[in-house]
């Protein structure tokens, strides 16, 4: 669990987005049955989170014992500014196993979403309940072990001075799904630590889930004094601390999210009546990760670390075998809850003719999105569909989220797309390129008639009522049906490009003033 939650933070830093808080006491999510249970607590401990050198956040994880169960909870609490608005993310989860190391159940929960309960019929089989919806889900991967199987694993291998320690284990905060963890042994280090001097192993950690490297340091014991990620803003340190330590940590954070990951650019022209415009991105960090050719998007390496995207508005990319039935597209989860009241009531005032194409629905429906989030702020951030439907606000964040609900409710597949887009001014500091999401939907393709299938195509409605729904200033990352929510792991691509890109363009003419950048 304690792997997970370092890619929850990941994540997070990744999207440039988050989550209102819950109580920070709120480790225990499921508060109506864990009335009904006298849970022991055995071991708490706290962590002091930092980016880049600056206080971000805390973190707390809690092992209680009820009879033969026990429950491992944990809760990631991190807060940001964004344009002078204060953002918090929080996610909090719990596994219940038995003294065998038998899973009982799993709770996942994020402020504006629905808490997730996982109800174990095998440790390949669970009974997925959110809301009123119940489901089974097959769980892919291997044998793997649960939290308390992977401290005592750790801790025999690290006793014996073990060169690699691998296993795998789920991933109750990344999609439920299974991760393969490599701890590579590669020395030792002298640390303080609560005023000690400590002889300290480290490992170098790779986690299949998230495509980045974490320094971990283990006491003698084999408790985790400290994990350290590089990213582009910085290096993410988790630091193991009392609790008035972390909870200091919290209270000081102020970190500026956007003036770290904001890529400044020349004033590009005319950019919301153009078609089409070709951009050269650089990696400044490491070699540029491969980037999707899909929706609007083309993409071409140059090199290792220079790639060139053409963004045509009026391309779209084909339909994939199966993309019409794919679940993943179609179906309701906590974040794209097209399945509650509150999206289905606002689907009803969609104005749509009887005749309209798949296409003019979805454009109606970004149009209905763009009109009723009459709020829009920095403040609030990954809240579900239904949430923004009833609460009328959000970022960009929730337009995507609700905008892809309003298509899956009313039949068409959609989902959620992560990039940058480029802006004329982010608060004061000019023309650039912020990190940004929107909305691809399975259609016709725009402006061509006679069938020849389908294509995903771009809609975004955060850029007004009127015109297209989209334009060439986006540049695609990643595409995702949020079945992981905020921690999804296909938005992993982007950590090596946060604060590490240089974007330009290529036609000189494009550019105010006609000069190339």
């Amino acid at each position: 669990m304690r792997r997970a939650a370092a890619g929850v933070l990941l994540a997070a830093v990744c999207l440039v987005l988050g989550a209102a808080p819950l109580p920070y006491e709120a480790a225990q999510v499921s508060e109506a049955r864990a009335a009904r249970v006298e849970w022991e607590l055995v071991e708490e401990t706290f962590h002091a989170l930092t980016l880049g050198g600056h206080p971000c956040g805390r973190s707390c994880e809690r092992i209680e014992r009820a009879g033969d169960r026990f429950r491992t909870s944990s809760t990631i609490e991190m807060r940001f500014v964004r344009l002078g608005q204060e953002t918090r993310i929080e996610l909090a989860s719990e596994f219940v196993e038995d003294a065998r190391g038998e899973p009982i159940e799993a709770t996942v929960r994020q402020r504006g979403a629905e808490t997730v309960r996982f109800v174990f019929e095998s440790p390949r089989r669970v009974r997925v309940e959110r809301g009123e919806v119940r489901e089974v889900r097959e769980i892919a991967g291997d044998a793997w072990l649960t939290p308390r199987e992977v401290t005592a694993f750790i801790a025999a291998r690290h006793a014996t001075g073990a060169a690699e320690i691998r296993f795998s284990t789920l991933d109750v905060q990344s999609g439920f799904v299974v991760a393969e963890i490599v701890m590579k042994r590669i020395g030792e280090v002298e640390q303080r630590f609560a005023d000690r001097a400590l002889t300290l192993v480290q490992y170098e950690v790779r986690n299949s889930i998230q495509p980045v490297v974490a320094r971990d340091l283990y006491d003698a014991e084999a408790r985790l004094c400290e994990s350290v990620t590089a990213i582009g803003l910085g290096d993410l340190v988790s630091r193991r601390s009392t609790r008035a330590e972390a909870d200091a940590c919290y209270a000081r954070a102020s970190f500026d999210l956007l003036a770290g990951t904001f890529v400044p650019s020349p004033r590009i022209a005319r950019y919301e009546e153009r078609t089409s415009l070709e951009l050269r991105l650089e990696s400044t960090a490491g070699e540029m990760p491969d980037l999707p050719t899909e929706g609007s998007q083309a993409f071409r390496r140059i090199d290792a670390r220079t790639a060139v995207v053409s963004v045509d508005v009026l391309r779209a990319s084909g339909e994939k075998p199966g993309d019409r039935s794919d679940p993943r597209w179609l179906k309701p989860n906590e974040l794209i809850d097209s399945d509650s009241e509150a999206v289905r009531a606002l689907l009803g005032r969609a104005r749509v003719a009887a005749d309209a194409s798949p296409r003019e629905r979805a454009n109606a429906l970004r149009i209905l999105v763009a009109r009723h989030l009459r709020d829009k702020n920095m403040a609030t951030a990954f809240g579900s569909a239904s949430e923004a439907a009833r609460t009328r606000s959000g970022d960009c964040t929730e337009h995507a989220v609700l905008l892809a609900a309003l298509c899956r409710a009313a039949g068409i597949p959609a989902r959620v797309a992560s990039g940058l887009v480029y802006v004329p001014d982010l608060g004061g500091k000019g023309p650039g390129w912020g990190w940004h999401l929107w909305t691809q939907a399975l259609v016709e393709p725009p402006f061509v008639a006679g069938g020849g299938g389908l294509g995903w195509v771009d809609f975004d409605a955060t850029v007004g009522s009127e015109g297209r729904g989209h334009h060439p200033g986006h540049i695609l990352v990643a595409t995702s049906d949020l079945s992981g929510g905020a921690t999804d792991p296909a938005f992993s691509r982007a950590l090596s490009l946060i604060g590490a890109l240089k974007v330009s363009v290529v036609d000189a003419a494009a550019t105010e003033g006609g000069k190339a950048p």
